[in-house]
């Protein structure tokens, strides 16, 4: 006897049973494609009640069942959708597919296109190293000729080459014999004839596209003052700040960066077939062919790195009073230190009582023909041209003198107060938050002050809040516990105010500020 239960007994019937629609389901194509539409709907029209009765109706047909019933029945069970069946029953896919066209709507035919696209993809990655070479072999001559080859970053990236359409419905599995056909038919078509299978070395495409885009930036600083040196006007690529990225990006366009290792002559030869070369001038890197000497271009040369040197110096430097400080590492400890020494010997901090707020007149709307001052991407006033160190700077030294004038108008306030990320440069502790759309929170009870300080070179007019900020803005904008502290000519000690301003989004801002360029910019009038 079995050691079966009753449940047991009953649970196998189900299964055995209970999955005879999706046995049915997989079964009926293959049936037709065996028997025909008529013989297969007799054999499962009505449905049989259970797999035996099922399997009594199949098995006079055995000998044209692609399997014998009881094995079709089995593999029914074991397979996941049709195509599993299929395989399993080794029916043929292009066959069977044409079947399964013919039985639409209630079938469709099995498509295996991701999975020969995937194919391809391997087998194109496999073998790329040899397929760039034979391109580069094929296009060489052009390349030689310092013909720009338009199509040659799209060509090198081998995405063109992809599995037919037609292989979806016809092809099974797409073997290596297949894919390796497959390829030299995309070769040949896009390069209008057989690709070579030979040629000279090469050097590998890593190593030569890094070398030449050393090259180009090695050599770009003296053609600019080559070019300066001749007095010749210096074309696009050469008069921009960010020259040799673009030259590189050019060369590389037109697919000069991977075939041999480039000179300095070469990059002034791909520079003038581009036509980004004066016209009146040799294609030479060399200074004697334009009747210079290596010392007239030096000097150029020099005067030049000197210039960028200084402008770069202006970008990392902020001046309080007759001292200068780097910041650009960050570090705003000295400066923390001379900004002490300055309030202690300079003018009070000026600006309203905390009882009493920045007196704003009301400003109008703007009209749609008005001014464009507003448009996005506009800097707000006192931060144009100033570089990211810089605005850190300004942003830390607005907090700082808001600290100290909230300490003189807020008895509350105390080294806690500042909640903000710049507290780490004045303060140990807590390094602070800049997410939390204010950088002051006063008083310790439910109802705390927060200050959100925005600070200025200029005299102020105009305000930009982040998105953490205005966010802070909506979520008070019920009440006046969110304020807002201007510090305006914040490097200016004799004009330098700090004004308390009300939430834009509460009753008391309302009518006070204008929507500059989106709702996170806002212009105000004192």
């Amino acid at each position: 006897m079995l050691d079966l239960s009753v449940h047991q007994v009953r649970e196998t019937a189900h299964r055995l049973d209970g999955s005879l629609a999706g046995v049915l389901e997989r079964c009926f194509p293959l049936l037709v494609h065996a028997l025909g539409t008529e013989r297969a709907r007799e054999l499962t029209d009505p449905d049989p009640a259970d797999a035996r009765e099922f399997l009594a109706r199949l098995e006079p047909y055995d000998a044209a069942l692609p399997l014998p019933a009881a094995q079709l029945i089995a593999a029914a069970r074991d397979a996941r959708d049709i195509d599993g069946l299929r395989a399993l029953a080794d029916v043929d896919f292009a066959n069977l597919n044409r079947t399964l066209a013919g039985l639409a709507p209630r079938y469709r035919p099995i498509s295996h296109a991701e999975a020969h696209e995937e194919a391809v993809r391997r087998h194109v990655d496999f073998g790329r190293g040899l397929l760039i070479d034979r391109l580069r072999w094929a296009r060489r001559e052009e390349f030689d000729a310092r013909r720009p080859i338009a199509d040659w970053p799209a060509l090198r990236s081998l995405k063109w080459i992809t599995a037919p359409e037609e292989w979806a419905f016809t092809v099974d599995t797409a073997d290596a014999g297949l894919l390796r056909d497959l390829v030299e038919q995309a070769l040949t078509a896009r390069l209008g004839a057989p690709a070579p299978t030979r040629g000279e070395r090469l050097a590998a495409m890593d190593r030569l596209r890094s070398h030449n885009q050393a090259v180009i930036a090695r050599t770009t600083p003296d053609l600019v003052a080559l070019v300066k040196a001749a007095d010749q006007p210096a074309p696009a690529a050469l008069a921009k700040a960010a020259a040799a990225e673009v030259i590189t990006t050019l060369l590389d366009e037109a697919g000069a960066l991977d075939f041999r290792e480039l000179s300095a002559d070469d990059v002034v030869g791909w520079l003038a077939a581009l036509g980004q070369w004066p016209t009146g001038m040799a294609a030479s890197s060399k200074p004697q062919a334009h009747g210079l000497t290596p010392a007239e271009v030096d000097r150029v040369r020099n005067a030049a790195e000197q210039a960028r040197a200084e402008r770069a110096k202006r970008r990392r430097i902020i001046s309080l009073g007759e001292r200068d400080f780097d910041i650009e590492s960050g570090d705003f400890t000295e400066l923390a230190s001379e900004l002490r020494s300055a309030l202690a010997s300079g003018p009070p901090l000026s600006g309203s009582a905390r009882s009493r707020w920045a007196a704003l007149k009301p400003i109008p709307p703007r009209r749609a023909t008005g001014s464009s001052s507003g448009r996005p991407g506009k800097r707000v006033d006192g931060e144009r041209g100033l570089s990211s160190a810089q605005r850190s700077a300004i942003g830390f030294i607005g907090e700082w003198y808001a600290y100290q004038w909230l300490r003189e108008q807020d008895r509350a306030t105390d080294e806690t107060s500042w909640v903000s990320g710049n507290r780490a440069h004045v303060f140990p502790g807590p390094a602070g938050d800049d997410s939390l759309g204010y950088d002051f929170e006063v008083g310790s009870g439910r109802n705390p002050r927060l200050y959100e300080v925005k600070a200025t070179q200029g005299p102020g007019g105009q305000i930009e809040l982040g998105e953490t900020e205005v966010r802070a803005a909506q979520k008070y904008g019920g009440s006046d516990r969110w304020r807002i502290l201007v510090v305006t000519s914040v490097l200016d000690a004799e004009h330098r105010q700090i004004r308390m301003l009300p939430n834009p989004f509460s009753e008391r801002g309302r009518g006070l500020y204008r929507e500059e360029g989106g709702a996170l910019r806002f212009a105000y009038r004192l």
